[in-house]
């Protein structure tokens, strides 16, 4: 089970990018006369969170996304996710904040509608 603060979401959602993390930031300058000059520290924060769900799996009712709506318009407020091993991690909504898409159409979707979500979040 996922949880992000106290909104429980689908266990199967995907961590889209859990391994594109290096945890070093590396900046390389030229200097005028032609040396290479690399700067590289450790990154302690800023690391992307990606959860999605698909065409099969990682569904979310209606009433959730729109409990995730209301988080992911909430400027600054940092949150707890709790992934599916335990670990917590501090984060904020980050780029797009959430995606979502009806699972199958429905021209009026009740409160237990399923939708396919995608959290754009950052670690601090």
């Amino acid at each position: 089970m996922i949880t992000l603060d106290a909104i429980t979401l689908p266990a199967d959602l995907i961590w889209l990018d859990e391994y594109k993390w290096s945890g070093v930031a590396q900046q390389e300058d030229i200097m005028a006369d032609g040396a290479v000059v690399v700067q590289a520290d450790a990154q302690q924060t800023g690391r992307l969170i990606t959860l999605a769900g698909g065409d099969n799996f990682g569904w979310i009712a209606k009433s959730t996304l729109e409990s995730l709506r209301t988080l992911s318009r909430t400027a600054g407020s940092e949150y707890t996710l709790v992934l599916n091993d335990g670990s917590e991690r501090n984060v904020v909504f980050t780029g797009e904040r959430l995606s979502a898409e009806q699972a199958y159409e429905h021209s009026y979707p009740e409160d237990d509608h399923p939708y396919i979500v995608t959290l754009y979040l950052m670690e601090l």
